[in-house]
């Protein structure tokens, strides 16, 4: 029996790709449709992997039906690091299946904000079965190329494998991090299947928080305050992803709007470091829908806006 990559490719025949990533803002990193062959010169950092002088990874990925995916979509997320303060100088190379798409370029930006980079494969440089893509900094490198993500889409399916990291994302909305307060949890749920973007909140003893998340949520960067003292730099790295909140509070809501209040969806919560119930709390998404509510009595009450729409009342009791 043929058991070649060719023959199970041609037995696949008119199958599409899987969502296809390699996300390197968690440790170990997110995976879909690829597998790590090689890692050389490189380390995982914070909410990227770090390719030192000479540095390079490579991927493996499958590709079913080349003719099915008629043109694939290579995408970079990725910068070169500062250099004492100035642009740094981390040449890049990209190479799929031995062919160059990118050959020391240079990066845009000098390393101030992560970049976008889009190259082009047609049909006829895939093979049915594992392809490889292999991405690496120059030797004579002066600062780090820092690698965010690579996703591999095929045409006429744009951005199938970014929809699959959100979609993995929204299903593991628990947040854990390892702060210099303690260990901090993040979860506000109002069934919107949204992600976070911004959360602040005061807590019983006074004490404010207020925190922007860093690349793919690996980590948070904010402020706190507690009564009497000076603000001071709060930070925070994600130590666990969840599906549940053991200890989240639960909401029956309404939503007020033209004078009156209308059911809403429950609000489940469960913010802060444990033991320090919560008095405040605003948030928002990455779409842009934001809240605010002040607890008391055992419910909140506050107000909800969603992107491109007016500010609405919002109160909820335990459910």
């Amino acid at each position: 029996m043929d058991s070649s990559p060719a023959s199970a490719g041609k037995r696949r025949a008119g199958t599409q790709m899987e969502p296809t990533y390699a996300d390197f803002g968690t440790e170990p990193p997110r995976l879909g449709n690829v597998t790590i062959t090689g890692v050389h010169r490189s380390s995982a950092q914070d909410d990227h992997l770090a390719l030192h002088s000479g540095g390079s990874v490579e991927l493996e990925f499958d590709v079913p039906d080349p003719a099915i995916v008629r043109e694939a979509c290579v995408t970079l997320v990725a910068l070169t690091s500062m250099l004492f303060g100035g642009p740094g100088y981390a040449p890049l190379t990209v190479r799929l299946n031995g062919r160059s798409l990118a050959d020391r370029l240079r990066i845009p930006n000098g390393g101030g904000l992560p970049q976008r980079l889009v190259f082009a494969v047609p049909a006829e440089e895939l093979v049915a079965g594992r392809n490889t893509v292999r991405i690496e900094s120059g030797n004579d490198a002066r600062s780090m190329l820092w690698l965010y993500r690579v996703t591999i889409d095929p045409m006429n399916a744009h951005d199938q494998a970014g929809l699959a990291l959100v979609r993995q994302a929204v299903a593991e909305p628990v947040l854990r991090y390892a702060s210099d307060v303690g260990e901090v949890t993040i979860f506000v749920d109002r069934g919107e299947q949204a992600i976070l973007d911004q959360v602040a909140w005061a807590d019983a003893s006074g004490a404010e928080y207020a925190m922007m998340f860093e690349q793919q949520q690996a980590a948070f960067y904010g402020w706190s305050r507690r009564p009497g003292e000076r603000p001071w730099e709060f930070r925070g790295r994600l130590i666990e992803r969840g599906s549940v909140a053991r200890n989240a509070q639960r909401f029956t809501t309404e939503e007020g709007w033209g004078g009156g209040w209308h059911r809403s969806g429950d609000l489940r919560v469960a913010v802060g470091v444990p033991g320090h119930p919560i008095t405040r709390l605003n948030w928002r998404d990455l779409r842009g829908n934001n809240g605010t509510v002040a607890f008391g009595d055992g419910g909140f009450l506050g107000i909800y806006q969603r992107v491109g729409e007016g500010p609405i009342g919002y109160r909820g009791r335990p459910a």
